[in-house]
Parts: structure tokens; sequence; C-alpha cells
């Protein structure tokens, strides 16, 4: 999906700025008209916000109530319709999704932080405990042929993530990007179930 350079996207300091991380997930996305996207771990809205534009029926959901209330601001400034929930990853997200993105917390850090900010990027002891719970979780939530896309680190425990997604998926790296003291990877993953149907 191409970045729109227009869009009208506030911050605030509880919540996690746009990044690398995020516009390479937002580069490799693929999302048509009429689809449900989820946007889980919304933050600041940005990427349901995309989506929403391209004319995709929108869910976007956080953990953290100052990023719900921010992507709920930045969905009004941008003139779209976007249901927003406070949720722990899918407690309250309603319904099934044809696209689902993740952007998950995935550095070693306290993932029960009091630091909402810090939760954003905080993926628990080895960093990949958060993206491991999503995995176990997402694959209910996606309709036959749905696609999920999100964005692992190398210093966020990725070899555990990718092990634990060969319990329900099959996955491919789509885009890596080196900086200087990591390398982030975005990441497209399909069950193994819904694989077979195609």
């Amino acid at each position: 999906m191409k970045q729109d350079h227009t869009l009208d996207i506030s911050f605030t300091s509880e919540v996690y700025n746009p990044s690398d991380d995020s516009f390479l997930l937002l580069k490799v996305m693929q999302v048509a008209p009429g689809q449900s996207f989820l946007d889980m771990g919304c933050g600041t809205g940005i990427l349901g916000i995309h989506a929403a534009k391209l004319g995709a029926e929108v869910v976007a959901a956080d953990v953290n109530p100052h990023a719900v209330e921010c992507t709920k601001r930045n969905a009004h400034a941008n003139d779209v319709k976007i249901r927003v929930v406070e949720s722990d990853l899918f407690s309250r997200v309603p319904g099934y999704f044809d696209v689902i993105s993740f952007n998950p917390p995935y550095l070693p850090g306290k993932e029960t932080s009091t630091s909402w900010i810090e939760r954003a990027w905080s993926g628990g002891e080895e960093g990949s405990e958060v993206a491991i719970r999503f995995l176990d979780q997402a694959w209910m939530h996606l309709n036959p042929g749905g696609s999920i896309y999100m964005i692992l680190s190398s210093i966020g425990g990725i070899m555990s993530v990718v092990r634990a997604a060969r319990n329900h998926y099959d996955s491919e790296m789509l885009e890596e990007q080196h900086m200087f003291f990591e390398s982030i990877y975005a990441y497209k993953l399909r069950t193994r179930k819904l694989m077979a149907q195609d």
C-alpha cells in the first residue's frame, strides 16, 4: 500500500508514533476495497486510516486507551469511518477479517510496565511474547483466504516467533530493512488450512 503523505495524523506522548517499522508494514500490506481489515495495536491509527481511504471496512484495536482516543481523533480528522475498540489483543475484537496487520511490541522488556509508551515496545522478557500470543489467537479471526501482515525484529526473539507461527501458518518474509542496531522484517502469514483450500 502506498503511503499517503497528505493524511492529517496527530500524535501524543502516551502513544507510539509511526516509525520505520510502521512504514515498512504499510508498504507491504495489500488491502482491497470492501475487504474487512483489522489494525491490531493501532497506535495513531495510521494503518487503519490508509486502509479505510482505500475503501476497506476497518476495525482498529489497542490495549492503550490513549491510542484508542488518538485513532478516533485521526480517523475523524481524515474523514474516514473506523470502529475503534480498547482490547488486549482479540479479547474485545468482533468478527472475522480478510486482512490483519500487527506491528507488535518486539523489544525485550516488561510487558506489564505501567508506562503506556514502554508497553508499546516491550514485548516481554525475550521480546517475542506478545507476538506469540497474537499468533496463537489470530488464525481464529481470519476469513477463508485471509492474510496477516506483521513486523518482527532481529533483537526481539524472532526465531521464537517463527517457530510458534509454524503451529498454524505458512509464512513468507516479504522485505527486510537494516538499521544501525537491528534489522526489521515484514512477514505475510496465512493459515495452513486456508492455504490448502485456495
